[in-house]
């Protein structure tokens, strides 16, 4: 990673930090203490949101501009000492940080960890000790790890009173016996897995919803749209028509209508929690783009606000779906390089020209 590239980021993480301080002064102070909880969420969002309105310029496509040749380059929040600090981690094919968690977590529950028998996230009492271990030090990832991992069978459950713990099956302690595209491949077919089972549980068992049409998106669209429009068309619903409509002629939709509309809201927000935010942030495969630049202010009201601590449902208040998303170097490596991409308007050039003028305010 060049020196001149890496202080340029290094700058345009001074946008975050400052944007990330001053709203984080406004937060309820009781509420403060859930930035530990749900921080690599937030920098997760305004890493893929639009920095400025005339481009999709977001951080993670400077990342690519600047340090994409090898890999995907991804840059990570830390809090130490209450500071905020990055580090960068390479998603390759022959080194996966994803992967390495995988290993991680089965030796994590050999070493008796304790996990919330509900959302398989740590317990408070284990937190602070096993999720620094992790690529994200963050609950949400580290439980999405537990369900792939038991889908793996790298770990399983054993009974425990009031709690989760697990331990690792042979998979789990031979896993580095396989190469990492490998353990690649067999991951993202539990991700499919995954994803399809929490819609199934909305949609019903619907022979359309399977591993297939979870493998268009990757390679055969970037509109987060098409991807709305294929779920609800399960159920009979051309979800596109109903918008217009209810822009237009609400008073003519039926009850079932409005139903499906009523539903648009969490049901973007779960395709970002288990298509967008795993094949995006935790396997590097694709690039979200966030239209709209991050509002530090709006976001953390409302996360904190909701109080998503106290209800598992809730958790949702961290996602949203993106309007679009790019395949990365590794995608393309992985799934297809045939896939069209965005259309930019701006060269990468100009991009940066924007970009230098942004940054003359957060010296």
């Amino acid at each position: 990673m060049a020196k001149l590239e890496y202080e340029k980021f290094k700058k345009l993480n001074n946008i975050f930090k400052a944007e990330f301080n001053a709203a984080f002064k406004a937060v309820r102070s009781e509420d403060k203490n859930d930035i530990f909880f749900y921080f690599d969420n937030i920098y997760r969002v305004w890493y893929y949101s639009a920095l400025f309105r005339e481009a999709f310029a977001t951080p993670a496509v400077f990342a690519d501009i600047w340090f994409g040749d090898d890999g995907v380059n991804v840059c990570l929040p830390k809090i130490k000492n209450e500071e905020i600090a990055f580090e960068w981690k390479l998603y390759t094919q022959e080194e996966h940080p994803f992967i390495n968690d995988l290993s991680v977590l089965a030796q994590t529950a050999d070493e008796g960890a304790a996990f919330d028998h509900i959302t398989r996230e740590l317990m408070p009492e284990s937190f602070a000790e096993y999720a620094p271990r992790f690529t994200f030090s963050d609950n949400i990832y580290i439980a999405y790890l537990v369900e792939i991992a038991l889908e793996l069978g790298v770990i399983k459950r054993i009974p425990a009173i009031g709690i989760a713990r697990y331990v690792s099956t042979a998979k789990g302690r031979n896993m580095h016996q396989l190469s990492t595209r490998s353990a690649l491949e067999k991951a993202v077919e539990c991700a499919c897995k995954i994803f399809c089972r929490k819609f199934s549980a909305i949609f019903g068992n619907c022979p359309g919803l399977n591993k297939a049409l979870v493998q268009k998106w990757l390679e055969s669209t970037y509109l987060t749209d098409d991807i709305y429009a294929d779920l609800y068309d399960l159920v009979g619903f051309d979800i596109v028509d109903l918008w217009k409509n209810d822009r237009n002629h609400a008073e003519r939709l039926d009850e079932s209508e409005r139903a499906a509309l009523s539903s648009v809201y969490p049901i973007g927000r779960m395709i970002d929690r288990y298509f967008l935010t795993p094949f995006g942030r935790y396997f590097q495969f694709i690039q979200p783009i966030y239209y709209n630049p991050f509002s530090f202010e709006r976001e953390l009201e409302y996360i904190f606000n909701n109080g998503i601590r106290d209800d598992y449902d809730n958790a949702l208040a961290v996602f949203a779906p993106s309007s679009l998303y790019r395949l990365t170097v590794l995608g393309k490596s992985m799934l297809t390089d045939k896939k069209k991409d965005i259309p930019f308007a701006l060269s990468a050039d100009e991009m940066e020209s924007y970009l230098a003028q942004m940054m003359k305010y957060y010296r």
